[in-house]
């Protein structure tokens, strides 16, 4: 028996099947509801209050807080995955000689904000790790005295592996080292509880597997990390708005330039984090998929592989993992002709995206079986085609 959508709160997608969740995950209809609003309160200005400035944010707030088992002061808002990770290379207090550790093979967005540092003196070394596979005993072999944070992708976005954080972060814990976590291809997808898990931040963009907008994000700071930060960002609005919250009135207007103390994430958080189209429709994304469960989306998503992975024909490769805790929901197939492979899935109503010479599917919570055997469909009449030659 196939498996329905565990929502049907997305689309339309006009007789498409979208199985490129990796890429761009859809809005559910509560927040293409919600980007309807906020652009009502531009169309009329009347209608926006003081309040909307803090409730905008703060709902956000608490809605992330909830997905990934952690507190809201914890959670800067941002506007992408890279976001968090510049906040991190600049904000900590690096040394020269200092290193960072990176999995050649990772995404540029895990790497490239830290290769700045070099001109301090700190160095960054990519990990030669076959199919980014790293393990908590492959690292133990490569920290060093300088290894100062391991930063990596918790689903890595060309082959489709999932690390043990657990087992990484214990490792990291024991050497005094941080580990710091590029979420996008998991957070929504995966089931996170990072009060428990031993991770110093981890930062994801929000148009992925969160299926908000583009140019939404967050990290979350651990304690040891938020106090060591030293990132000044004052913003006038944050700053009138904390006064005002401890006054106990909306929004004060007298002008006031004094800097206070931020000690929460929110500190960090993107200029203008009220952002009404933005953030108000990525709030009521999120709080669809709390109300659906993430431990549900993954079991459906991973039921959704498995039917994949079963109907595939001969001929075509499975080069991201088969099973086990280490398989995502990225599954990246080696063909002989994987572009004209690609073409041909969305010539014929399905969607997918073509990474690293490879052909990669990605179904999420409003996908069905319906979805994954028009995919198994396609790559079968192609297999078969090229067979026989014609």
């Amino acid at each position: 028996m196939g498996h329905a959508a565990l929502s049907a709160e997305f689309g339309p997608f006009h007789g498409r099947a979208w199985l490129n969740c990796a890429h761009q995950g859809p809005l559910p209809r509560a927040a293409q509801l919600a980007a309807l609003e906020a652009i009502e309160l531009k169309r009329t200005p009347s209608r926006l209050t003081d309040a909307h400035f803090t409730e905008v944010p703060e709902r956000l707030r608490a809605a992330l807080a909830r997905l990934v088992g952690a507190a809201p002061e914890q959670i800067a808002l941002t506007n992408s995955t890279t976001y968090g990770l510049n906040l991190l290379a600049q904000g900590l207090p690096w040394r020269s000689g200092d290193e960072i550790l990176c999995v050649d093979g990772d995404f540029p967005a895990t790497v490239v904000p830290w290769v700045p540092l070099g001109k301090h003196g700190v160095r960054v070394r990519l990990l030669d790790v076959p199919g980014a596979r790293l393990t908590a005993e492959r690292l133990e072999a490569e920290l060093g005295p300088s290894t100062r944070a391991v930063c990596v992708s918790w689903v890595f976005s060309f082959f489709g592996h999932a690390l043990d954080l657990a087992s990484i972060g214990q490792l990291c814990r024991e050497r005094g080292v941080y580990l710091f976590v590029n979420g996008s291809q998991a957070v929504g997808a995966r089931a996170v509880d990072l009060a428990t898990l031993p991770v110093d931040a981890l930062t994801s963009c929000g148009f992925k597997w969160l299926c908000g907008p583009y140019a939404t994000g967050f990290v979350w700071l651990s304690p040891r990390v938020l106090d060591a930060l030293d990132h000044p960002n004052p913003h006038w609005l944050r700053l009138q708005l904390a006064a005002a919250a401890r006054a106990g009135v909306d929004l004060t207007r007298s002008l006031d330039y004094t800097l206070v103390d931020e000690p929460t994430a929110g500190a960090h958080d993107v200029f203008c984090a009220a952002n009404f189209l933005g953030f108000m429709t990525w709030t009521a994304s999120v709080e669809h998929l709390l109300d659906v469960g993430v431990d549900r989306i993954e079991a459906h998503d991973q039921a959704l592989v498995d039917e994949l992975l079963a109907g595939l024909p001969g001929g075509i490769t499975l080069e991201s993992p088969e099973g086990g805790p280490e398989r995502s929901t990225l599954v990246l197939l080696g063909h002989p002709q994987a572009a004209e492979a690609a073409n041909e899935l969305a010539l014929r109503g399905v969607d997918v995206a073509l990474r690293g010479g490879k052909v990669r599917l990605s179904p999420h919570l409003y996908n069905s079986s319906a979805d994954i055997e028009a995919a198994v469909g396609v790559l079968s009449e192609r297999t078969r085609s090229a067979r026989t030659g014609a």
